[in-house]
């Protein structure tokens, strides 16, 4: 943010550009081109948000701000007994801030690589359940870490955008959860996902 507020004053200047605009999408476990998936993708893991990028020359400074709803499913672990599986909803905020570079510039068509990280923050969460709808004393989080590689393309004023998330947080800060008086291991609540967006250029300057 603070990049692109003191880029903005010369903005102007040959070798700057700045872009800021709104930017929607989905997330996904998996990439798939299949319209059903995509269609999927969209109505029950919609992601909305704005973008905004500084250019310097060919380098890249693009921090974002996405909204997002989660359902995670995690499998509880207990040797010797069955094993049932937590699963819980959010409305989260994403914070990535890329750092680029323009690998290809086709006047316009351009390609991009960035890789940076992301904060994630939850807005609102249900309480975690088990399969069988029993309510668990635990809570995740309220933020988290996690690093962004990205590959994107402009294509006049839009831009697409496809990242790989990797989590380097817990979602939990517990490992142990008690189901009625049985102990159960919760395994790493790191997320990884594909997150893929497509943004418009609402306001640009210079590149």
């Amino acid at each position: 943010v603070l990049a692109v507020v003191f880029m903005a004053s010369t903005v102007r200047a040959e070798g700057f550009g700045l872009h800021i605009g709104p930017k929607v999408g989905y997330q996904t476990a998996n990439l798939s081109l299949d319209k059903a998936d995509i269609k999927s993708g969209f109505s029950e893991h919609l992601t909305v948000g704005i973008f905004g990028r500084v250019a310097i020359h060919n380098f890249l400074i693009q921090p974002e701000l996405l909204w997002f709803k989660s359902t995670q499913v995690f499998t509880l672990e207990n040797h010797g007994l069955f094993s049932p599986s937590l699963e819980m909803s959010q409305q989260n905020l994403a914070l990535p801030i890329f750092l680029g570079y323009q690998i290809l510039d086709y006047n316009l068509v351009k390609l991009r690589a960035n890789i940076g990280p992301v904060m994630y923050f939850v807005v609102d969460q249900t309480k975690p359940t088990t399969t069988d709808n029993q309510s668990l004393d635990i809570e995740a989080n309220n933020m988290t870490w996690g690093g962004a590689i990205n590959v994107g393309i402009d294509v006049l004023w839009f831009t697409l955008d496809i990242n790989y998330s990797f989590g380097l947080t817990d979602l939990f800060d517990t490992t142990t959860v008690d189901i009625s008086g049985t102990n159960f291991t919760l395994d790493s609540t790191k997320q990884s996902i594909f997150t893929v967006t497509l943004g418009f250029k609402l306001f640009s300057l210079g590149l």
